[in-house]
């Protein structure tokens, strides 16, 4: 068996989504029981009405859901019945339909303020929906009532949100805390919060006040296990976790923890863990493909092969497998084989991605023109990424100094897409190049008239103004337009303090092109900055900046350029 690779596990992580700090909790087996119609309609309803909620139900029987959601409500909003909103607002909940939810659960609070179910839907529905803050209150009302709250599942959506919405909301817990000190929902929720923040010492501390009453309870050891995790206390997390799956052998999230950990040290287990995963979530092809790529390390040819021909099944998990067997191809520096996967990578998000590897790797082993013909297959193949590979050829074109090859290309391409920016912006870098100006302008006038906030092509207009012509207080007026959108941004700034290089405005250039440098040591601001610097009569600096830039980008075209233009140095 060869070693486990370190890209296995961490593509692993990725693949599972839990490669975060977050432990979100998962909805517990009676939130995910199908929907049922519990709640007869209060009063006879007309013959249509009748016809659309006998629809629904069947829709329900045969578990149409969307259909059933449809003639719910619709009759919801025709009738105004409660059992009707009622039936809705689960079915909507039961569908993560958050808007619907959102809108029939609070049409049930009108007629029955005190329900707990109807408060839960609500504030589920809202912390889906990125408003924690606004589901905070219906969740504690939950709790209030005597209903089973969830503040954890509240925790996890704000820990992606902003610094200030966190503090809140850790106020607002705290401050129910103190109402409730022995409410484990609340301590679940801090906690969890505290290991998102790092401070896993406190968290662990709150966390196994929850254990001692709730020794089983799949939140609390998932938090747990992690926070161990991060404290590098792996034996201990192991131990724990084993026990939390022995304790909830269904809980999808605890037995992905341990199969994951256990690709560190036992692939063999790892395998035994993934293979439950998959036989009790039949319908993740996230699972089905981890799998494969354990199967894979270990040598098992023909189950790996299964397994991929069944995610083949789903382009978008085929192409997901594709592109992570071609990035541990190229592990193992196999490029045939990574080449072979990347051309079959085919759906986003891993198109984009693996089209760029693709083009790397034949550029470096077959060159230039055999790589072309590579992506002009690719492109005639997929034209619905023609955009994407029409870019991917420019760029050789352009690191090949073809430059009026390049300009044709996406002179083609844009006879057929002509609005597409990127595709704009790459040609104006081509005709710079050709030193046409009206070329540059009418590819960059074009981004900008419909996209006046475009503060790149406000900026790649007017340095290219600078560069190709005397209109300089043309050139100053757009690029101060972009650095009002853009106030920090090096390269704006850079072309700001080029202009007034040009204007003769020395010392001003020299500030900002300080600026620009102190924010990135690009090669081209550093050629900008230490010309300026050199017109200044700060020659030992101006030496200084050249030679870090030419360190970082040894063949740098625009330095020696401008070394030549200095006669500093020879042809």
């Amino acid at each position: 068996m060869r070693s486990v690779l370190p890209s296995l596990l961490f593509t692993l992580m990725l693949l599972s989504g839990c490669a975060s700090l977050v432990s979100e909790p998962e909805t517990s087996p009676s939130e995910e029981a199908r929907p049922t119609v519990s709640e007869k309609p209060l009063r006879p309803f007309p013959e249509d009405t009748f016809f659309d909620l006998l629809v629904a139900e069947v829709a329900l029987r045969y578990h149409d859901l969307d259909t059933a959601l449809d003639n719910y409500s619709y009759q919801a909003d025709k009738t105004s019945d409660r059992g009707v909103i009622t039936t809705t607002a689960r079915l909507a909940q039961y569908l993560n339909r958050d808007q619907v939810a959102q809108k029939y659960a609070q049409q049930w609070l009108q007629f029955e303020p005190e329900s707990a179910e109807a408060h839960y839907i609500l504030a589920s529905s809202l912390s889906r929906s990125q408003r924690p803050l606004d589901a905070f209150p219906h969740m504690a009302k939950v709790m209030e009532l005597g209903g089973e709250s969830n503040f954890a599942a509240l925790a996890a959506t704000v820990l992606s949100r902003s610094e200030a919405e966190q503090s809140t909301f850790l106020q607002q817990l705290n401050t129910q805390l103190d109402r409730y000190p022995g409410e484990n929902s609340l301590k679940i929720a801090k906690a969890l919060m505290l290991q998102y923040q790092q401070q896993e010492t406190a968290a662990l501390a709150l966390i196994q006040q929850v254990l001692i009453d709730e020794p089983d309870n799949p939140h609390a050891l998932l938090i747990e296990t992690r926070t161990l995790a991060q404290l590098g206390r792996d034996d201990e997390a192991l131990t724990r976790l084993r026990y939390a799956v022995d304790q909830n052998p269904n809980h999808k999230r605890l037995r992905h923890d341990l199969a994951r950990r256990l690709v560190k040290t036992d692939l063999y287990q790892a395998k035994a863990q993934y293979e439950l995963l998959v036989r009790q979530n039949p319908d993740d092809n996230d699972l089905l493909l981890e799998l494969m790529l354990i199967n894979r390390e270990l040598s098992n040819t023909d189950e790996a092969a299964q397994q991929l021909e069944s995610l083949s099944d789903t382009p978008a998990h085929s192409s997901r497998a594709h592109y992570v067997l071609g990035r541990l191809a190229e592990e193992d520096r196999n490029w045939p084989e990574a080449i072979a996967h990347y051309e079959q990578a085919v759906t986003n998000p891993e198109f984009n991605p693996a089209s760029q590897r693709l083009a790397s790797i034949s550029l470096s082993i077959d060159g230039a023109e055999k790589t072309l013909e590579r992506l002009q297959s690719l492109r005639l193949r997929m034209p619905e990424h023609s955009s994407l590979i029409y870019l991917l050829e420019a760029e050789i074109l352009r690191k090949e100094t073809q430059y009026q090859r390049g300009y044709d290309l996406l002179s083609s391409a844009l006879a057929t897409t002509p609005d597409d920016e990127q595709l704009r912006y790459a040609r104006s870098l081509f005709s710079e190049k050709l030193g046409n100006l009206d070329g540059v302008e009418t590819d960059l006038r074009h981004i900008i008239a419909r996209d006046p906030e475009n503060a790149t092509a406000l900026n790649a207009l007017g340095y290219s103004l600078a560069n190709l012509s005397s209109r300089l207080d043309e050139a100053e007026t757009l690029v101060k337009r972009a650095l009002l959108i853009e106030p920090e941004d090096a390269a704006i700034i850079d072309s700001y303090g080029w202009i007034l290089f040009l204007k003769g405005n020395i010392d001003g250039a020299v500030k900002v092109l300080e600026k620009a440098y102190s924010k990135s040591q690009d090669h081209e601001i550093a050629a900008h900055f230490g010309e300026a610097l050199w017109n200044s009569g700060d020659e030992q600096r101006a030496k200084t900046v050249w030679k870090a830039g030419l360190k970082d980008t040894p063949n740098s075209p625009i330095i020696f350029d401008t070394l030549r233009r200095l006669k500093l140095l020879n042809d």
